[in-house]
This record gives structure tokens, sequence and C-alpha cells, in this order.
């Protein structure tokens, strides 16, 4: 029996037009430089979402 994987946060935000492909580009790039921060959190500070779009995945993800 396979487990279907998560969807990644960034994926999510995507999917849900929250996020652009680009700005997510930044947030990886930027959790590059700065690995011990999630990447929810850097779209955050970044101002490219807020904390009801993270709270919508992690509600999902704890749906699974």
């Amino acid at each position: 029996m396979s487990m279907e994987p998560r969807e990644r946060i960034g994926e999510f935000l995507i999917r849900q037009n929250e996020l652009s492909f680009e700005q997510a580009e930044q947030v990886l790039a930027y959790q590059n430089k700065n690995p011990r921060k999630r990447f929810g959190e850097i779209a955050v500070e970044l101002g490219f979402v807020g904390y009801d779009q993270i709270y919508e995945y992690l509600r999902g993800q704890n749906e699974l």
C-alpha cells in the first residue's frame, strides 16, 4: 500500500493562486541561503502571502 506524497506548501500556494511561480522561486533562493527557515515563514516575511494562507495549508495537511 503506497501513500500519496503530501503536497508541498509552495505547490499548494501556487495551485490556490496565492503565490506565483516566480515568487516561489524567490522564496526557494532565500531558503537556500537560510536553510533553517521554513518556506511558509519566508513567504510571509517577503510579503507574498499572509498567515491565513499558511494556516489553510496546515489545516489541509492535518486532514490527511
